[in-house]
C-alpha cells in the first residue's frame, strides 16, 4: 500500500466519522464507573463542564442539593493515552493529538505522569523512561531517555568490514513540546502540533571508531536533530458496540534514522502516523498503530538496511484512575542489520 493510499484512506475515514451525528452526552454522576465516554474528550468549555460538576443521586446525597450550591466533582479520567517511546502521549511509536493527564477544566498545572517501557526486537532492545506534564490543558512538556541495545550489529561490523564500533548500546534523549491548537468539539477534531529534540549519546563515537564509514558510506551527519509533528484526533463515544472509538492521523517531518537511534542525515522525510483505538470495557483498550519509516541513509549491504514501516497492536489494562499496564506486539521490518517481524513490548504508566 502506497503512502498516498494510506493518507487518503486515513483522512477519509477521519472526516467521515468526524461529521457523523454524535449522541447526546449524558451527565456524569457520583457512583458511576470512573471511566466514561466523556473522559476521552478534551473539549474545554461548556461541552466539558458537565463532566466536572455532576449532581450526586438523591438517595446517596440525602436529597437534591439546594439551588445555587456547587455540584460534586467528577472523578479523574482514565490514564490514557499511553506514553510513546519518546515520552509524548500516544501509542508506542508516535503521538496522538490528545495530551497526557491534562486535568479538569480550569487546571493550570496538571499532575505529572511517569512511565517505563521495554521493547524487544530480536536481539535488540529499547528501554524508555519517560515523564510528562501538561499546563493549562493546552501545552504538554515531556522527556524520555531511551537506552538502545544494538544487539549483534557491532559484531556484524567487526566480522564484515573488520571495523570496531566500540560500544553495544546508545542513549537517546528526547525533549518534546506540544500544543493543542484546536480543541475537540462534537463536529471538530482536536489538532496538536509538536517539536521534538533528540540527542544521541554514542553515535558520534561509533562514526569515529568505524573510520567514518557511517558518514562516508551511509550518510550519517549529526548526533542530534529536531522533528516536527502534526496530529488530528477525534473520539466517537458510541461508535462500536455502544463503546468509544478514537481515531488519530498525523504527519512527522524528520531527518532521523531509525527514530534517531542511529543519528540524523541531511534528507528530510514526511512520514504518516495513524492510530485507531477501541475501548470495549471500562478497564480495557485495544489499538492499532501505523508509523511510516523512511531512512535518510544509503543502504550499506546487510549492515544498514532500508527502513520498513512499523505496525503495532496494543492492549492496555486500565488498572485504576492512575495506573495503566499495556502490552504491545509489533512488525518492525528491517532494523539496522536484521528483519524484526515479531517485536514485543510492555509499559507501566502512572499519572498523579
Amino acid at each position: 500500500m502506497t503512502r498516498l493510499t494510506v493518507a487518503v484512506i486515513a483522512v477519509g475515514v477521519t472526516l467521515l466519522l468526524a461529521w457523523a451525528p454524535q449522541p447526546v452526552r449524558a451527565e456524569a454522576r457520583i457512583g458511576e464507573p470512573f471511566f466514561t465516554e466523556e473522559d476521552l474528550s478534551l473539549t474545554l468549555d461548556a461541552l466539558a463542564a458537565d463532566a466536572m460538576t455532576a449532581e450526586a443521586p438523591a438517595e446517596e446525597a440525602g436529597g437534591a442539593p439546594p439551588e445555587g450550591e456547587p455540584k460534586a466533582p467528577a472523578g479523574k479520567p482514565p490514564p490514557l493515552p499511553l506514553h510513546n517511546l519518546e515520552g509524548t502521549a500516544g501509542g508506542v511509536s508516535s503521538p496522538m493529538a490528545y495530551l497526557c493527564n491534562p486535568g479538569p477544566p480550569g487546571t493550570e498545572i496538571a499532575g505529572p505522569a511517569f512511565s517505563t517501557t521495554f521493547l524487544k526486537a530480536g536481539d535488540k532492545e529499547v528501554q524508555s523512561y519517560a515523564m510528562s506534564m501538561t499546563f493549562y490543558r493546552r501545552i504538554e512538556f515531556s522527556y524520555a531517555a531511551n537506552r538502545v541495545h544494538l544487539g549483534d550489529w557491532p559484531k556484524a561490523i567487526r566480522n564484515g568490514p573488520g571495523l570496531r564500533v566500540g560500544r553495544n548500546h546508545l542513549w537517546v534523549h528526547n525533549l518534546n513540546l506540544r500544543g493543542m491548537i484546536v480543541e475537540e468539539t462534537p463536529q471538530i477534531p482536536a489538532v496538536t502540533a509538536g517539536v521534538h529534540f533528540k540527542i544521541n549519546e554514542g553515535v558520534h563515537s561509533i562514526n569515529h571508531r568505524a573510520a567514518y564509514v557511517p558518514r562516508n558510506a551511509a550518510g550519517f551527519e549529526r548526533a542530534s536533530g529536531a522533528e516536527y509533528t502534526l496530529s488530528v484526533a477525534k473520539t466517537f463515544p458510541k461508535l462500536l458496540f455502544d463503546r468509544p472509538v478514537l481515531a488519530n492521523f498525523g504527519l512527522r517531518w524528520t531527518q532521523a534514522a531509525y527514530a534517531g537511534w542511529l543519528g540524523f542525515g541531511n534528507e528530510w522525510n514526511t512520514n504518516i502516523e495513524a492510530h485507531i483505538a477501541w475501548v470495549p470495557t471500562d478497564w480495557l483498550a485495544i489499538a492499532y498503530e501505523y508509523k511510516e519509516m523512511n531512512s535518510p541513509y544509503t543502504r550499506v549491504g546487510t549492515l544498514v538496511r532500508e527502513e520498513d514501516d512499523w505496525h503495532t497492536i496494543l492492549v492496555a489494562w486500565i488498572i485504576n484512575e492512575h495506573c495503566t499496564l499495556a502490552g504491545a506486539w509489533g512488525h518492525l521490518g528491517a532494523v539496522v542489520n536484521h528483519h524484526e517481524d515479531c517485536a514485543w513490548g510492555v509499559q507501566f504508566k502512572y499519572e498523579f
